[in-house]
């Protein structure tokens, strides 16, 4: 039987040479909550049960306005979708679209998506956290340089 990870195991495991700016965040609902930053991509090591898996959890948000005038239009918006719905569908783990508030919502109404990849407590290593982390922020990576062609595209087109 695998013992409790915990937060100090977590942050031992952190390789830094990949992952800087670690932080812990305050917060009562959980075990533990880590805010760090790979390729200067924010993610979060959550624990939220003692026994419960380890939750590696990114977001990319439509945050400003030449996005949300992307996320407006069907025509960009499926061409958005069709781009990354194939890294959405390979990256470790299940993603979420939300809406301004944070709520699961379709695609139309989405500010953001949220990656989430789960490690539960007999896969728990120092090799699957980075192997989640890195996966996470390659597909972040790939969503923002996505956005970012397509609104390049569409003001030079």
């Amino acid at each position: 039987m695998v013992g409790v990870i915990g937060e100090e195991q977590v942050i031992a495991w952190l390789d830094g040479k990949v992952v800087n700016d670690v932080q812990r965040v305050t917060d009562d609902e959980t075990e533990f909550n880590i805010e760090l930053r790979l390729a200067r991509l924010p993610l979060h090591v959550i624990k939220e049960e003692t026994r419960g898996p380890i939750r590696l959890v990114s977001n990319t948000g439509f945050d400003t306005e030449r996005t949300r005038n992307l996320m407006e239009s069907d025509e960009d918006r499926n061409e958005l979708l069709t781009r990354i719905g194939p890294v959405l569908a390979v990256t470790p783990g299940f993603y979420t679209f939300l809406d301004g508030e944070g709520t699961s919502c379709e695609f139309t109404d989405a500010h953001s998506i949220q990656l989430e990849h789960r490690i539960y407590p007999d896969g728990a290593s120092r090799q699957a956290m980075m192997e989640g982390l890195m996966s996470l922020a390659t597909a972040m990576r790939y969503l923002q340089n996505t956005v970012t062609m397509l609104l390049e595209a569409r003001q030079n087109g």
